[in-house]
């Protein structure tokens, strides 16, 4: 008799069952599989451009003087750099030129760089350029910092004369104002160069009297001698610009004057008084020169050693005192100031015993803005 197939068939329901459970077997399979491609991208890490943050310049100002050069150091921090040769940096003079700075960077987060500044370095406000790239992009960032140039200055072959002299004669002091700039030691033109004077025994200087320098750094001014004593130029310095200076000390030994012959009851006059240059422009210098003469008996001879102000009046106002100057032996006189205001400029003798007062005529000089 056959076999019954009974013990090697299943029913319908187990069949069913069988089937479900190979079909989980492969789908988790596959799904194990595209779990295992996806993990990568799962886990990975978004990535952005860089940041600069953290910057210092030191020093800052930045002073440079005559005879040294200033080591400036610039510093920073990166974030997402990985190729150091993304990150650059530069500084802009006020001109607009710019120079690369070599960085160093010991793990591509922190950087440095150097840069010497000298007397060829133009002052004024510079910038520190920074860039930082990637594969998402770069980013740029900026610091301003500021370059000041103070340099040396000298007053040189400062002199008083004629030594001796008399009471009452007008000195001479004269001097060199120099300045050791970017082309070296130059004439300091356009300055205020004081005149100060400490008498015999005494600890204190005073300050009598003041020139401003012509474009050589010259300076001349006359002052009336009474006293014997010491002398000497003072400039103060300029702020972020030069130093102060001080002359060496020139002694002047004074004498009793010679008595003095005055012909009684003369005239005196101004002639060829002169304000230029005409126009001026505004806040320039005004140069004022003109002549002293005292009546002889025939003509008229220059009047050495007088004192002579001078005045301006603005229009539609009144005189107003300006500055004081002396003649010269031959009578002349020279002195200058600043010019603010157009109007009227005169020059006034007052006076002396037996000799009677003038005045020039006047000019008037526009002030252009």
């Amino acid at each position: 008799m056959a076999p019954s197939n009974a013990a090697f068939s299943t029913s319908g329901k187990e069949r069913t069952r069988m089937l479900k459970r190979i079909s989980a077997v492969v789908l988790a399979a596959a799904l194990g599989s595209a779990a295992l491609v996806a993990a990568p991208a799962a886990h990975a890490t978004a990535t952005a451009a860089p940041t600069i943050s953290g910057i210092t310049i030191n020093p800052s100002p930045v002073v440079v003087t005559s005879s040294t050069k200033v080591s400036v150091s610039f510093k920073f921090t990166t974030t997402d750099v990985s190729d150091a040769s993304k990150v650059t940096a530069e500084t802009q003079a006020p001109n607009g030129a710019k120079s690369s700075l070599t960085l160093s960077s010991p793990d591509k987060t922190q950087w440095s760089a150097t840069k010497e500044f000298g007397r060829g370095e133009q002052p004024g406000t510079w910038k520190l350029l920074i860039k930082a790239g990637n594969g998402d992009g770069t980013t740029e960032s900026s610091a301003d910092f500021k370059v000041v140039q103070v340099w040396e200055t000298d007053i040189n072959r400062f002199g008083a004369s004629p030594e001796p002299i008399k009471a009452g004669n007008v000195l001479t002091l004269s001097g060199k104002l120099v300045v050791n700039g970017p082309q070296g030691w130059r004439g300091y033109g356009d300055q205020k160069v004081w005149i100060a004077f400490k008498q015999a025994g005494s600890h204190s200087w005073k300050r009598v009297g003041y020139d401003y320098t012509n474009w050589r750094g010259e300076f001349s001014v006359g002052i009336k001698a009474w006293r014997t004593g010491w002398w000497r130029a003072e400039f103060d310095g300029v702020a972020e610009r030069s130093h102060p200076a001080t002359s060496d000390s020139d002694q002047v030994d004074v004498t009793k004057p010679d008595p003095v012959v005055v012909i009684p009851d003369k005239d005196s006059r101004i002639i060829r008084f002169n304000a230029s240059p005409e126009p001026v422009k505004y806040g320039k210098y005004l140069s004022l020169r003109g002549t002293l003469q005292v009546e002889q008996r025939w003509d008229w001879d220059g009047y050495g050693d007088a004192k002579i102000t001078i005045w301006f009046r603005a229009k539609g106002g009144s005189w107003k005192y300006v500055k004081t100057t002396w003649t010269n032996s031959s009578g002349k006189f020279f002195t200058k100031t600043k010019a603010t205001k157009s109007g009227d400029w005169k020059a006034v003798f007052a006076g002396e015993r037996h000799i009677d007062p003038s005045s020039s005529a006047r000019d008037y000089v526009k002030v252009k803005r």
